[in-house]
């Protein structure tokens, strides 16, 4: 039923619902779809499929990777999510491509002994499946040749799926287990494979983020002002985006020539939802009743109330301005950066250049608060003052930077956090470790002689901007490392790594990271180590659609080997948008845009991969991953380009709290992560989004800013998951129950509402009809 075998375990919860959505909408038009919940090579499985496909109503399951005989001894199981959601699953745990022996092998006894292994019912799964497979024309004379061999009085029957499952579900004794599973028990699982190709993981977060929770709730806005929302746009997007999504592709183990046209499908899909992005706001915009030349428009596409605290280019002809709201109040803004630029025909000879076609372009901040889901005008008046800059920023040689929550201070090479709200320091909380990579683009593994380099700013330069709303501590150091494992085995460093970071502090309560890096070495991984001043054997992270408790220790760490493991169960984990540690009244919170692997280093630290450079496609005996190659055993396949030589860019923030709820974790993660769109009603500035050079007409008819058009302030341990058009007059608000008990979760207020139906994932209706309503009651549901 899938549009792409996708992977589990850091594309967003959104997008997989996407994928299955779209792929049965693609098979519908065919003649329909297998009802199982097909997933045979992901890498690992994530613990909320079972919640997923019963939202499509599909209740089976078949995989392979994961399921250790610690979870599950037996093939044929129930699958339980922790909101109660369940499918019956069976477990191919030799691969969905063993039943090739049907047709290859004449051992017919060997066959039967693997296949019957760990099953506890008399229906046993042979799929004859593959990557590279022939089309068995003789698949009904092997199965007739296998039925005559048989000594174990098996039947063999040419079968589906379906009818398979049909059988199985028979069975009443089958076991119950919950959880994730992403033990490398008896197949490979590449628990370090989410920093492979980061470049990759960035765009795509970026681009889920901007869909999810931009693109989609813009359309409903426009589709509430009369504007048609095009779904079959938002398709092509999201088709696109999938392809990029199968296990192998989302997770970056491929040739350098699959990677660029991975790479090239994402810059495609960046660019379409980009300029989709900015026909709505520049169409509303230039739409809105009463509009001026230089009115600034900012759309919260959130159903959340929040500041527009995202950076803004504000376009004048005059050098110094104020911001006011349409009542006439000033809204605080602070200048972080202005340049004067020309607007008209470009010269050889700059003197020739008329001084009166000259404009000024102006990076602010604002201080302004905005309802939910709303469209808010303000009014931009030019003065004819000389702006001083000093006003809003001080440059200076201090070491520190603070609000009203932390300060920031870099001393003797360390940098060091106060929380304001506990009164405690952490010293010399952060660092980059580097380390050699001897993997490959499937897994981590460490060099027979290394050294993990920890990376601090003792030589380091740095600078320091203050000012009421934002402040930065910028800090730039050179490091040299060594070229590649060679340089690295011998101790010598011969290449220079230049590192840029920005710390800053704005009005909210987080420490935000923007990290450049230089890279031009082979072979190693770069991390970011927060030092949090908590212990914890266990860490808190977020999974597709929900949250998971992991024990930092893997339990066979030890003994793998031994056995017969097939790689290393590294305590390496995958993470969607954060990881915590937590204690008893303390709890941190590291936040990421396109970060998607973490290791909890002695209880209490808590290590990013920023990325991995590797030269192969697959290499066999790694340390932790001994045996034959994964990708092609058979050839070494050269990857340079998965060197990443390139400048690379890192966002990632901090929150320093005591023990909070998910749902206020997603919450802050939604302000921090989804900036505000905003657009200026100006001629002058041809070149502030990708369509403003070209002509646009306003609507016919003007429309009028909106308020509240979905308000979930009201709504309690819920996250609101998506907001997406359907057609042109309906849309969909998707729920996610952030706690462990189906709670009372408050109520939701919505503008314009006829009508409303409960639906599932797939957007079949579950519940009659209601007519609209002021309050619109959630009720209780654990899911």
């Amino acid at each position: 039923p899938w549009y792409t075998q996708t992977d589990e375990r850091v594309i967003s919860g959104e997008s997989i619902v996407r994928n299955l959505f779209y792929g049965i909408k693609s098979a519908e038009q065919f003649g329909g779809y297998v009802g199982v919940g097909y997933l045979p090579d992901s890498f690992g499985q994530s613990q909320d499929m079972p919640k997923i496909l019963n939202g499509f109503n599909i209740f089976r399951s078949v995989f392979w990777r994961g399921v250790s005989l610690d979870v599950c001894k037996y093939r044929e199981f129930k699958w339980v999510s922790e909101d109660g959601s369940s499918v019956t699953t069976y477990n191919i745990k030799n691969g969905y491509f063993y039943g090739g022996n049907l047709i290859y092998s004449d051992n017919v006894s060997e066959v039967e002994k693997t296949i019957s292994s760990g099953c506890s019912t008399d229906n046993i799964l042979l799929p004859v499946g593959g990557d590279q497979r022939y089309v068995d024309f003789n698949i009904k004379e092997r199965i007739k040749f296998y039925q005559e061999k048989t000594k174990n009085n098996y039947q063999y029957i040419e079968s589906s799926m379906e009818d398979f499952f049909d059988e199985l579900e028979k069975e009443n004794n089958l076991q119950t287990i919950k959880g994730e599973f992403a033990d490398p028990s008896d197949s490979k699982i590449h628990r370090s494979i989410y920093s492979s190709r980061y470049d990759h993981k960035y765009l795509n977060d970026k681009i889920e983020r901007r869909l999810i929770y931009q693109l989609e709730p813009l359309m409903v806005m426009a589709q509430n002002l009369g504007l048609d929302p095009k779904t079959h746009m938002l398709e092509r997007i999201w088709k696109k985006l999938l392809m990029n999504h199968a296990h192998d592709s989302a997770c970056g183990c491929n040739s350098d020539k699959t990677n660029e046209a991975i790479l090239s499908r994402l810059i495609e899909v960046d660019q379409l939802s980009y300029s989709a992005y900015d026909y709505i706001i520049r169409k509303i915009s230039e739409s809105l009743s009463g509009k001026d030349e230089n009115d600034l428009v900012l759309f919260n596409t959130l159903p959340i109330s929040r500041k527009a605290s995202s950076k803004m280019v504000i376009t004048t002809k005059l050098n110094d301005f104020v911001i006011k709201d349409i009542g006439g109040k000033i809204v605080p803004h602070q200048v972080l950066k202005q340049d004067k630029e020309y607007g008209g025909s470009i010269k050889r000879d700059p003197s020739e250049y008329d001084e009166n076609l000259y404009y000024y372009v102006t990076q602010v901040i604002l201080d302004c608060n905005l309802e939910p889901m709303s469209i808010k005008k303000l009014v931009v008046n030019e003065n004819s003052k000389e702006i001083n800059l000093e006003n809003d920023v001080e440059e200076n040689l201090n070491n520190s930077i603070d609000n009203s929550c932390y300060k920031i201070e870099i001393s003797n090479g360390e940098i060091n956090v106060l929380d304001k709200k506990k009164n405690k320091w952490l010293k010399d909380c952060l660092h980059i470790e580097e380390s050699g990579d001897d993997g490959d683009t499937y897994d981590y593994s460490p060099p027979k002689t290394d050294a993990r380099n920890k990376l601090k700013f003792a030589d380091a330069t740095y600078s320091v901007t203050k000012g009421d709303l934002y402040s930065l501590l910028e800090i730039n150091v050179n490091y040299l490392l060594p070229k590649n494992l060679e340089e690295r085995e011998k101790n010598i460093n011969s290449v220079a790594t230049k590192v840029r970071i920005k710390i800053s502090l704005d009005q909210s309560n987080l420490i935000d990271f923007h990290l450049e890096i230089d890279n031009e070495a082979d072979d190693h991984r770069m991390r970011i180590v927060f030092s949090s001043g908590i212990t914890s054997e266990t860490s808190l992270s977020d999974t597709p659609f929900g949250t998971i408790v992991r024990e930092n220790t893997s339990e066979h760490i030890e003994n793998w080997r031994e056995i017969g493991w097939r790689e290393e169960p590294t305590p390496i984990n995958p993470m969607i948008r954060f990881a915590s540690l937590k204690d008893h009244c303390n709890q941190v919170v590291v936040f990421s845009k396109g970060i998607k692997e973490f290791e909890i280093l002695n209880n209490s630290q808590i290590a990013l991969t920023l990325f991995r450079g590797v030269g192969f496609l697959g290499k066999p005996d790694l340390i932790n991953r001994p045996g034959i190659a994964s990708g092609n055993e058979f050839k070494y396949i050269e990857t340079p380009k998965s060197q990443l030589h390139k400048t690379l860019k890192f966002k990632f923030s901090i929150l320093l709290e005591n023990v909070m709820d998910n749902s206020y974790i997603s919450e802050v993660w939604q302000k921090y992560a989804v900036g505000v769109p905003n657009y200026q009603v100006q001629e002058i500035n041809k070149f502030t989004n990708t369509l403003k050079y070209f002509v646009m007409h306003p609507l016919k008819n003007t429309v009028e800013t909106l308020n509240n058009l979905v308000n979930c302030d009201n709504i309690h341990n819920i996250e609101v998951k998506g907001i997406l058009p359907v057609n042109q007059k309906e849309y969909t608000i998707r729920f996610l129950n952030c706690g462990e008990e189906a709670n009372e979760n408050g109520f939701i207020s919505v503008a314009n509402c006829k009508n409303y139906t409960w639906v599932n994932l797939k957007n079949d209706n579950v519940s009659e009809t209601y007519k609209g309503e002021d309050k619109i009651f959630l009720g209780k549901f654990k899911q």
